[in-house]
Formats: structure tokens, C-alpha cells, sequence
């Protein structure tokens, strides 16, 4: 491949000059073509230089690196995002499948991120992923999209209209409102802490369910009747966390719980 290039962005000219220094020792085919500490400086270079990866921390003089892609998403480059803190964007980025590296710098971490985007340059469905991340950071909760990867695409998908997933040996089946199923390659817990804070609970070792659409518990058999008349196994040490969920819900409580008390 030809040589690849690197655009980096921090505020900080030491985490600069080192990421600098890790990359060129590591990577043969690596140009970094600049380094920029302001996000009006990170515009410029980025319209210049035409980088084919910018790795941008997340605060920068004047502003944000949000702010940058923003002005430079006509611009064809892939972005790898850092930050120090538990960012408020974090789930819109994780959301969108956009990598994302935390500081204090791990070394392995930073090769193995940079090697992994150098290999999907070619990626199909990035323009998808950076949309979906738009979205999510300018819309509320309940209108998140996230993004998955078939065998055949880049999707995104509304949060909301996930009715529950799967695990199917080390992937995952998702089943939506639509009555379509998403067959994904990775692992089911990839997503679990994902989608945790937006009413998804672990069911059972084979699933999780969006506690909106969950219509009753059958306690006798231990299954979940869903809002696509589907029914999933529940494990009875769950079913207290499932009621807690509700707390936050539009439900009328004494509704829900009696309809699956007199089951």
C-alpha cells in the first residue's frame, strides 16, 4: 500500500510529538502531513492536506474536534477520536462504530486502532457511520440509530425499533419492529453494555431485550411475551431488574403488575 496520511490533532504538543514519534517506528508507510492544536488550524490542514486519517482529540483550542468534522465532512478521511474523560458524545461515537482511543495514551492500544483503520480505508459504509454519529450527537435518546455490519453492509438502525437480540455462538441476531432480522458477526455482549443505559436488559445468557417492548411475564414458564407476539426466556433472578425498568417507563405500574401477576 502506498503511503498513508496522518493528520494529528491535540492540544497538547507533547501527545503530539509522541503519537508522531510511535507511529513513524511502527509503521513503514505512515506521512504524518500535520500536527494542529486549535480546531481552526485542524480545518485548514485537513481542506490542504486531504489526510486519509485524522486523529483528533476531542477538546481542542477554540472548540471541539466535533466541530471539525463538521466543517470538513465533505472531506474523504477516516477519524479516530481521543479524549481523557468519559465523554458526553462517548455513546454517540461507540453508537456509530467510529473508533475512539482514551488518554492517558496505551501504545498497543493506539497500533492496534491505527492498523485496524488502515485496513478498512477501503471501508464501504463509512459515509453510513458518520451520518449515524451526526445524528445521534444532535438528537435525543429515544431518536439514537446504531450501526451494524452484516456480510453484505453498513446499516443503521433506530435503537427503539430493536425488539431484542440474540446470541448465536459468537454473533448475534437482532430482531426489529419491521419483522427483519440483522445477523451480525460479533459477540452479543459487545452491544449489551451499549445499549444498557437505553432499557436493555441481559434476560437471559442467550439474550437481551428493549424492556419497551415487552408486553408480560409469563411467571410460570419463565418467558417474556413481546410486542411482536414473540416469546423469549427470562431467568427469575432477572425479573425484579426488568420491574425497575418500568420506573421510567410511561406505564401505568399497578397495570403491569397485575397483568403479570395474574398470569
Amino acid at each position: 500500500m502506498n503511503n498513508i496520511s496522518i493528520l494529528l490533532a491535540d492540544d497538547d504538543c507533547r501527545i503530539r510529538n509522541a503519537i508522531e514519534k510511535i507511529l513513524v517506528q511502527n509503521f513503514s508507510n505512515i506521512n504524518i502531513v500535520a500536527k494542529t492544536e486549535s480546531v481552526e488550524q485542524t480545518i485548514l490542514a485537513i481542506k490542504k492536506h486531504k489526510p486519509q486519517i485524522a486523529i483528533l482529540d476531542i477538546h481542542l483550542i477554540g472548540g471541539t474536534s466535533i466541530d471539525v468534522v463538521k466543517q470538513t465532512k465533505d472531506f474523504n478521511y477516516k477519524v479516530i477520536f481521543m479524549s481523557a474523560y468519559q465523554e458526553y458524545a462517548l455513546d454517540d461515537i461507540r453508537f456509530a462504530s467510529i473508533d475512539f482511543i482514551y488518554k492517558p495514551l496505551d501504545i498497543s492500544e493506539l497500533l492496534i486502532t491505527v492498523d485496524n483503520v488502515i485496513s478498512t480505508l477501503i471501508e464501504e459504509g463509512y459515509k453510513t457511520k458518520m451520518q449515524t454519529f451526526f445524528n445521534n450527537y444532535s438528537c435525543f435518546s429515544n431518536q439514537k440509530q446504531i450501526i451494524f455490519k452484516t456480510q453484505i453492509k453498513i446499516t443503521s438502525i433506530p435503537i427503539c425499533d430493536i425488539i431484542y437480540g440474540e446470541s448465536n455462538y459468537s454473533k448475534s441476531i437482532f430482531y426489529l419492529t419491521s419483522g427483519e432480522l440483522i445477523k451480525i458477526k460479533e459477540p452479543l455482549r459487545r452491544y449489551e453494555s451499549m445499549l444498557y443505559s437505553y432499557d436493555f436488559v441481559r434476560c437471559h445468557p442467550l439474550f437481551i431485550v428493549n424492556t419497551n417492548h415487552i408486553h408480560h411475564i409469563d411467571y410460570d414458564s419463565m418467558r417474556l411475551l413481546l410486542t411482536n407476539k414473540l416469546t423469549i426466556p427470562c431467568e427469575a433472578r432477572k425479573v425484579d431488574h426488568i420491574l425497575e425498568q418500568f420506573s421510567g417507563h410511561d406505564y401505568d405500574e399497578r397495570i403491569f403488575y397485575n397483568s403479570v401477576k395474574n398470569l
